[in-house]
């Protein structure tokens, strides 16, 4: 059985400025990444400013259209104004097709979830590299360091995750 998915921009981005997008490839066992026209469009507003990260994405993902069913339940997301225009497609996506949302986004996540979507969130997808054995501990602990670098952040989960 094959779990289909989206994974948000943030998500993607964090993997693409890591050049680590083949990395969900294979957690995923996908070929191509499955993105919505919004996730499409967030990914391009970086390529103004110079960066060229999105072209990892791009390189890796087909972009999926939206059923009429999807467009109407998109529609009613926006129309709340809870959510991103992106996150609004993902969550329409994923609730009609009954694919998984992979967010870093609590509120989307939340939203997501009263309209009976599963949710994982970047902890456990890095749980998922590990126990699925898609990485070492050590690969996964540089790989979550040079993530944190570039997107000058922190996760917080980040010591108690290695902890013995």
């Amino acid at each position: 059985m094959t779990i289909s998915f989206l994974v948000d921009t943030d998500i993607l981005s964090l993997f693409a400025k890591t050049e680590a997008i083949q990395i969900l490839l294979r957690l995923f066992g996908a070929e191509r990444l499955p993105i919505t026209p919004g996730v499409f469009s967030e990914l391009l507003a970086p390529l103004d400013y110079g960066y060229d990260f999105p072209h990892q994405v791009f390189a890796n993902s087909t972009v999926v259209s939206l059923s009429s069913t999807e467009l109407e339940l998109y529609a009613q997301l926006r129309l709340e104004g809870n959510v991103s225009s992106a996150d609004a497609e993902q969550i329409a996506v994923c609730h009609t097709r009954a694919w998984v949302y992979v967010t870093m986004d609590r509120v989307a996540a939340r939203i997501a979830a009263s309209h009976q979507v599963h949710t994982v969130d970047l902890y456990a997808l890095f749980k998922a590299l590990r126990k699925g054995e898609v990485l070492t501990d050590d690969t996964l602990y540089k790989l979550i360091l040079r993530m944190e670098h570039l997107d000058r952040t922190k996760f917080p989960f980040r010591d108690e995750f290695f902890s013995p």
